[in-house]
């Protein structure tokens, strides 16, 4: 999957009101896909159009273009300065900007800037729970990045609570879970992924760090 589609993700999770309909719709999926042919020229044309419409679509495509140039930092803070000046009560336009923005500052490895743009985004969606789990676990990402385990942990579980069949999160807090060293935890939840998943060797390799981690008596660490 590439950057901006991964990018783009948010958009299935958010509530109807992030989604652009219409004309706008169009312009702006045009604008996403010319990101992955041509970001320069994304760019131009997105700021061409928000010079003339002043939409927020129009400056989201062009931090999305931003960052499919691998300016991971422009592009996530014009996108969380995106979200705070969008009305509030478009709670779902301004949980999706916020999550890209996570995702974009996870790129640049700013975790730091990650979280917190994933906890405004949590905080905007707290009123509806089902709308959550992805958020959780890249916030846990987050966490996991600045190897503050506990947190990541428990961002992971809420998860699992609320979508328990999902192999990512069981898999990321088998990882958790082992770096703090409930090695059995750890693989129970490496082999409830590996059941969901039989076929990921990610889900694999984690119940392989695991079983390591028990024989020298410390987390191991995959180089």
């Amino acid at each position: 999957m590439s950057i901006v589609a991964a990018l783009l993700l948010p958009l299935v999770m958010a509530q109807s009101s992030a989604v652009p309909t219409g004309a706008v719709a169009e312009r702006f999926s045009q604008c996403v896909a010319m990101t992955e042919q041509n970001a320069e020229r994304a760019y131009e044309e997105a700021m061409a159009w928000a010079a003339e419409t002043q939409s927020v679509y129009a400056y989201r495509c062009a931090a999305m273009a931003l960052i499919a140039q691998n300016r991971y930092d422009d592009g996530a803070t014009r996108l969380q300065s995106l979200a705070s000046a969008v009305n509030p009560e478009n709670t779902g336009l301004r949980a999706a900007l916020w999550s890209q923005a996570g995702n974009a500052w996870l790129l640049a490895r700013e975790p730091g800037n990650a979280r917190s743009n994933f906890t405004r985004a949590i905080t905007a969606l707290q009123a509806d729970p089902q709308q959550l789990p992805d958020l959780l676990i890249d916030r846990a990402r987050a966490y996991a990045m600045e190897r503050d385990w506990r947190p990541a942990e428990e961002d992971l579980s809420r998860s699992l609570d609320i979508r328990p069949d999902n192999a990512l999160a069981l898999r990321l807090r088998a990882a958790a879970r082992m770096n703090q060293r409930s090695y059995e935890l750890a693989e129970a939840d490496a082999r409830a992924a590996i059941r969901l998943e039989p076929t990921n060797q990610e889900n694999t390799l984690v119940l392989g760090d695991i079983r390591e981690s028990v024989r020298i008596g410390a987390p191991f660490e995959r180089n």
